[in-house]
């Protein structure tokens, strides 16, 4: 009876068996769909994964960028208390160093990739001629801390975007040129005086690459203390459809509309309106030294010069280039600015005059005259 038993019981196992292995055949296996879904989802985890780690390597960079700057700034402070100057080059991979005391042993490298919108890597550290003002301009590709996403100004006056008010340094020639706020509108508040002195009594070209400019009185010394007068069509860079002209980039020389609206808005302070009279504001704008005393009234330009320019602006009294065998005139008199409108052979141009208490739009300027050049800043 025992032996039937476990004969039962070993049949009974080996049915088990076999049942088991017909279930084992009925199993699925993956399809070729749900292959590639799987081989999809790993491929769209690995990308995420991979951008992941290209942003935090970029915004590292980024932070990198900042942070050099910063440690070079607080050694060019070191160097200009020491030496009332700031050094006219910074080379990476050298010290920043002076009689003996050294103040950055390494000047960094910036990262070499070239991140987000940037179009350079490099840190570009300019000084204005006399190395009594720099920038550091660089580009950053994410925002770090307040610093938004961009081109990056340093400079004495700290770290972050150029804003008006603030001097502006002319990479071309590392001239600097102050500016000033009017409402919507930033403007220089100096007159600009780029490109090569040529005679009065020569007439401006095209025929070279050369910005040509005119000293009054054909003295350079006077073209550092007023600015540069430029024919019209140099001024315009010989293309009256670019009103950038000769201004720096992001910069140009203001059209007729341009200019009235920084008069509406000096009229309508009344800090720069004499004696209550809107459109007395030569006062308001010309500098306060220089100008011939030809006074008739209060309110005239030449009057009380100490208390001219309220506005900031600054208009000296350069004269003029004109076409006539003495070339120069009315150093004393004028101030004469160029616009970039014309209609159709006739310039506009707006000038003050010591005898006068306006400001006075014309629109009758022979194109071969040298006057000044105010650039305004591109909205």
């Amino acid at each position: 009876m025992t032996r039937i038993i476990l004969k039962q019981q070993e049949n009974n196992k080996n049915k088990n068996n076999s049942n088991n292995i017909i279930i084992n055949n009925n199993t699925k296996a993956f399809t070729l769909i749900e292959l590639l879904v799987v081989i999809a989802i790993i491929g769209i985890l690995t990308a995420l994964a991979v951008v992941s780690l290209q942003n935090l390597r970029r915004s590292a960079r980024d932070a990198k960028r900042v942070a050099d700057v910063k440690q070079l700034q607080i050694a060019l402070e070191l160097y200009y208390q020491d030496n009332n100057t700031y050094p006219a080059t910074l080379n990476p991979g050298e010290s920043l160093s002076s009689n003996s005391i050294t103040y950055m042993e390494q000047i960094p490298y910036p990262p070499t990739n070239l991140d987000g919108d940037c179009s350079t890597t490099s840190y570009i550290y300019s000084t204005s001629n006399d190395n009594s003002y720099y920038t550091i301009n660089f580009c950053i590709s994410n925002n770090v801390g307040s610093f938004p996403a961009g081109n990056i100004a340093a400079s004495p006056r700290g770290l972050g975007t150029w804003s008006c008010g603030e001097i502006l340094l002319d990479d071309r020639d590392n001239q600097t040129y102050a500016t000033m706020q009017y409402g919507e509108q930033c403007w220089f508040v100096e007159n600009l005086n780029v490109g090569t002195m040529i005679n009065g009594s020569n007439t401006s070209t095209n025929e070279n690459t050369d910005i040509e400019k005119y000293c009054y009185d054909d003295n350079e010394s006077n073209c550092d203390i007023y600015g540069g007068l430029y024919q019209w069509s140099e001024a315009m860079n010989y293309n009256e459809s670019d009103t950038q002209g000769i201004c720096p980039d992001g910069w140009h020389i203001p059209t007729s509309d341009d200019w009235n609206e920084f008069i509406l808005y000096i009229k309508s302070n009344p800090n720069y309106v004499c004696n209550g009279i809107t459109n007395n504001i030569g006062k308001a704008l010309a500098s306060t030294f220089g100008w011939s005393k030809y006074i008739d009234d209060i309110c005239d330009v030449s009057n009380d010069q100490p208390n001219n320019n309220s506005s900031g602006f600054n208009a000296l009294t350069t004269g003029a280039r004109n076409i006539q065998t003495t070339y120069f005139v009315n150093r004393g008199w004028g101030a004469y600015f160029w616009s970039s409108s014309f209609n159709p052979n006739l310039v506009y141009y707006y000038s003050l005059v010591c005898t006068q208490p306006h400001f006075f739009s014309n629109a009758n300027a022979n194109r071969s005259y040298g006057y000044s050049i105010r650039c305004l800043k591109d909205l």
